[in-house]
């Protein structure tokens, strides 16, 4: 019979916030708690989560609808005044003290030291994605809208139209950066390269590739893209390296873990590519909501949110060696 793992919540009432503490996994044994999943419950209710990020163990933050913001410190969820209602679509940690949430009618949040402010808006597009380090960040989003901030300051890229394959119009779903630039994806089977030093963005298509890419992830000098129907693609110097077998599952988030890739998906999917070779190790999970976003702190705490409040942390089946099933 399947061990249902409790979670027990401490909620504080606060001005800002709301506490929400995660029961420790504890040693389980591969006999017991092998195939479990942590099921957080952030008492935001069916709130749809859309992206996670985060530069440590100690700091990971939880992006969604209705301007939800939800911060871990390595002991407790809190829940931050983000100053918005504007659903947020995505978000990416530069370090403990910088972050960035982005989301539609061009909602650009900025976290410094703890706390976030809204930057002016460029743009009432959607935007679904955002990278940054500790000097500049890029958003892209709906309609081919690129904005970037070197020294505070936001401007609009210009994107212009490629013939034949490209519309300047295509929807950016996900960056990411590689040696060759910031790498951004969405439309059908192609790659744009964003350079923010000189506000240009330089587009390609991956040969006989025509699948919409949703998910991407650095790793190493290149990238990881993921999308429809398992798409899953290494991206470096140029060159794209398709991967197959994968289940034809839409393919939402994906995250690297020393040389092994995590890729969440729809209907409940999750499976990591040892070496990010197929075939994957599917590993099961609660139930079958979408699985939108993933962050891998290491390869024994990964975070994953998606639709209807979804919030796993894992993997499941951590084993007294580390391992995961």
């Amino acid at each position: 019979m399947r061990v249902v793992f409790l979670l027990f919540l401490l909620v504080v009432a606060a001005s800002a916030c709301d506490r929400v503490t995660i029961a420790s996994r504890g040693d389980a044994s591969p006999d017991s708690l092998a195939s479990l999943w942590q099921e957080v419950d952030a008492g935001t209710g069916p709130t749809n989560f859309n992206a996670v990020s985060g530069s440590s163990a100690d700091n990971v933050l939880v992006v969604g609808d209705q301007g939800t913001i939800l911060h871990w410190d390595g002991t407790a969820l809190l829940r931050e005044e983000s100053g918005t209602t504007a659903n947020l679509r995505g978000v990416t940690v530069a370090n403990d003290n910088l972050a960035y949430a982005v989301g539609e009618q061009g909602t650009i949040l900025r976290r410094q030291d703890g706390v976030w402010t809204t930057e002016a808006p460029l743009t009432d597009a959607v935007l679904n994605a955002v990278w940054t380090d500790a000097t500049s960040a890029c958003a892209v989003g709906e309609q081919g809208v690129v904005v970037a901030s070197t020294a505070g300051v936001w401007s609009l890229i210009p994107n212009v139209c490629t013939p034949n394959y490209h519309s300047c119009t295509d929807n950016y779903y996900a960056i990411t950066n590689s040696n060759d630039g910031l790498e951004v994806i969405g439309g059908l089977g192609v790659i744009s390269t964003i350079n923010i030093s000189t506000k240009s963005i330089s587009a390609v298509s991956i040969p006989g590739y025509l699948k919409l890419l949703a998910g991407a992830t650095r790793s190493g000098t290149g990238a990881y893209f993921v999308g429809v129907e398992g798409g899953f693609i290494f991206w470096s110097a140029g060159n794209a390296t398709q991967v197959t077998g994968l289940p034809p599952v839409f393919l939402r988030g994906v995250a690297v873990v020393g040389s092994d890739v995590w890729v969440v998906g729809h209907e409940g999917f999750v499976a990591k590519l040892p070496g990010g070779q197929a075939p994957p190790t599917t590993i099961p999970t609660p139930d079958n909501r979408w699985l939108i976003g993933i962050y891998a702190a290491s390869d024994s705490d990964v975070w994953i949110v998606g639709r209807s409040g979804a919030i796993l942390r894992g993997p499941p089946g951590i084993r007294r060696d580390g391992g995961v099933p």
